[in-house]
């Protein structure tokens, strides 16, 4: 895909609710019928207020699922086709690791673009005046563009009910209420307390761990979904640069090194790990025509 210029940042669009586990489905399923969510009975046909429709379009879009003209993407039928999708329901969570990818790169929702790219690297522990500060003070003040600290805290909350579980745990999963993300287990809340015990309020943490239960495939595929980069991609690259695994997945160099190493046994007609003379690179040796074949190899066998 090409990204986006990321100096156009786009906040709100939700109406406030966070993508539930179904919704994608929902809403793939109703474009495929030639639905329109903009028609008076959209509401009726998807089950839901008019507010929650305006917010299923807006998740379809952020999810890379709908482009620019609100038609289905390549993707979206890879995925969520009821016949042929690798995982319609959302039973696997590679699925989950890949659409956390996708609302990153696609950049529709600004929001969870600069959190993992950018502001869990200045401060390690963050809350949403945290957020709403950088955005306000240090984006919009350098890149000219302007940012309502409203809109942005609100951006914040949707965000963290995305990818925390609420107090019905089970029961929002089971209803479908939860955020589709949350199983990912990526933001860690913590409750800040002064010396006399009270409460400062909530900070939040996306550690960096190994990321053992992410599928070395899915890091070919976005590497090679990843416009710009050549046959030879250098190790701290992959490690430290915005929208590379590192960066997106929130994994430590032990994981993207376990990673490679799972790509280059599995594949080692198209890539070789390269560690002479203190440069440690991922070189492939040519790249797939179809990047989407990668995914058909994690998934397929998966369905047989």
């Amino acid at each position: 895909m090409t990204f986006p210029d990321l100096k156009k940042y786009t906040f709100s669009g939700h109406d406030s609710f966070q993508c539930r586990l179904l919704w994608l489905k929902k809403g793939y399923d109703y474009l495929l019928n030639e639905h329109s969510f903009a028609a008076d009975d959209a509401p009726v046909r998807l089950g839901v207020g008019n507010n929650m429709v305006r917010s299923i379009r807006y998740w379809l879009r952020a999810f890379g699922l709908t482009d620019e003209d609100e038609k289905l993407t390549k993707l979206a039928h890879l995925l969520f086709d009821s016949q042929t999708g690798f995982d319609p329901f959302l039973e696997d969570q590679a699925t989950l690791w890949l659409l956390h990818r996708q609302l990153l790169i696609t950049r529709h929702a600004s929001t969870y673009w600069l959190i993992f790219n950018e502001l869990r690297r200045r401060r390690p522990e963050f809350a949403v005046d945290d957020f709403v500060q950088y955005v306000t003070k240090v984006k919009a003040e350098q890149e000219k563009f302007t940012a309502n600290a409203d809109t942005l805290a609100n951006d914040f909350k949707v965000f963290t009910k995305l990818y925390i579980q609420g107090g019905r745990q089970a029961k929002d999963r089971e209803e479908g209420f939860a955020g589709i993300l949350t199983e990912l287990d990526l933001l860690k809340p913590l409750e800040r307390k002064a010396d006399d015990g009270k409460s400062l309020g909530t900070v939040y943490s996306i550690p960096l761990t190994d990321r053992a239960d992410l599928p070395a495939e899915l890091i070919l595929y976005c590497l090679l979904d990843t416009p710009g980069l050549s046959l030879s991609i250098n190790l701290e690259t992959l490690e430290t640069e915005p929208d590379m695994p590192c960066a997106v997945f929130a994994m430590n160099r032990a994981g993207l090194l376990q990673k490679i190493d799972q790509l280059t046994d599995r594949y080692p007609n198209l890539l070789i790990y390269s560690d002479q003379s203190g440069v440690r690179e991922l070189q492939f040796k040519e790249k797939p025509t179809d990047k989407f074949q990668i995914l058909r190899d994690y998934y397929v066998p998966a369905l047989v």
